[in-house]
């Protein structure tokens, strides 16, 4: 049944912060030892996640009270109680929402991302459950303003992809999400036919999300270092990933063997990818002829038909809307990640559409993420 929207925006990209004993008081026994848990220790509090330097809570929500007052600090030093309890809280939640004028919301996880990028099959999976479990418990406070994305556990077993895909939608979530990496597996790999046809018949928006598919960002620094060479690593993060991520499913076929799939890349922006798809057809028209797969249509009917994509900041990607399906590109705020634009959206949005059309961005800012995720707008 579709909810209506009647005023506000649709943010298509939101995360949470997971609850400190998430998944300590919640996974199977025989992962409790290895599950993701909170510390803290007199220099501030953090996540301790496995294979991971120590991970400061203050990356994940706490430095929000900087942002207002438009003051960033250093990120360590932070104590998990100065998040923003809209980050855990649904009714917080929905009051940040109120405040910032946002309807509805796609909802993410915080360092629940990272969990994509384990090793473990099996742990990963048993991660995934207790993370989608209570997401859905999160949502269902509000469910047509909160629209939850489950985790897959791409990487295994393809029939535990599949049976996670299932029960999130029996769960109430309204998105599957997938890493947009998978190490020594690529998505045009036949393994995956079963998962892309079992998520084609389930009718959920595919998800990928940036600096997922191995544990990003920080796998090869210490506390210390990693933001000196951060900003290195957020374009790989942010932008490359993405776009290894949709030539692998274009030129393997998927959208073309699938086409009622319907996949989001999600806080990657949106700047880069007429230039990507003008490349990639240039490459077709020259070599289609003798590529395998074969593709029937250059590479950029493809993503006009099938990938949607999100944006928070991005007033270069604005003004190449129309070399792109401007009905498949969303706004997001990216609650309540420094880098988002909570609470100035409106501020935000009126200064990045400067010029464009209103119809233009009603569909970008409301319409789009309503019709994707199956809300019905007033």
């Amino acid at each position: 049944m579709e909810q209506t929207i009647t005023s506000g925006y649709v943010s298509a990209d939101g995360h949470v912060v997971e609850l400190p004993d998430l998944w300590t008081s919640r996974i199977e026994k025989r992962f409790r030892d290895r599950a993701p848990r909170f510390e803290s220790r007199p220099e501030g509090d953090y996540f301790i996640i496995e294979g991971m330097p120590p991970f400061p809570t203050g990356l994940e929500g706490s430095m929000m009270k900087d942002k207002i007052t438009g003051e960033i600090k250093q990120f360590e030093g932070r104590r998990y109680t100065d998040t923003r309890p809209g980050g855990w809280d649904p009714q917080a939640r929905l009051a940040d929402q109120d405040l910032d004028h946002i309807r509805a919301e796609i909802i993410y996880p915080g360092i629940g991302l990272i969990v994509f990028g384990f090793p473990d099959p099996e742990f990963k999976r048993a991660c995934m459950r207790v993370y989608n479990e209570w997401l859905s418990e999160f949502c269902a406070a509000a469910p047509e303003r909160l629209l939850g994305a489950g985790l897959l556990p791409v990487g295994g077993p393809v029939e535990w992809a599949i049976e996670e895909a299932q029960r999130v939608a029996q769960q109430g979530l309204r998105s599957v999400s997938i890493p947009a990496t998978v190490p020594d597996r690529p998505y045009f790999f036949p393994d995956y036919e079963p998962l892309w046809a079992a998520l084609q018949e389930l009718g959920l928006p595919v998800a990928i999300h940036v600096g997922t598919g191995k544990i990003p960002l920080f796998e090869q620094f210490t506390r210390t270092s990693m933001m000196a060479a951060m900003g290195v690593d957020v374009v790989e993060a942010k932008i490359g990933m993405l776009m290894r991520t949709l030539a692998e499913l274009i030129w393997g076929g998927v959208p073309q063997r699938y086409p009622q799939l319907r996949f989001v890349l999600v806080e990657g922006g949106i700047g880069w990818i007429a230039a990507q798809l003008r490349f990639m057809d240039h490459w077709w028209t020259d070599h289609h002829r003798w590529m395998a797969p074969q593709l029937t249509e250059p590479p950029s009917v493809y993503f006009h038909r099938q990938f949607w994509a999100t944006f928070e900041d991005d007033r270069p990607g604005l003004l190449t809307r129309e070399l792109l399906n401007v009905e498949h590109l969303m706004w997001g705020s990216d609650y309540p990640h420094t880098e988002g634009t909570f609470p100035y959206s409106r501020e935000q949005i009126a200064k990045d559409f400067a010029g464009v059309s209103d119809g233009e961005v009603h569909k970008m800012v409301v319409e789009n993420a309503a019709r994707l995720y199956g809300l019905a707008t007033a």
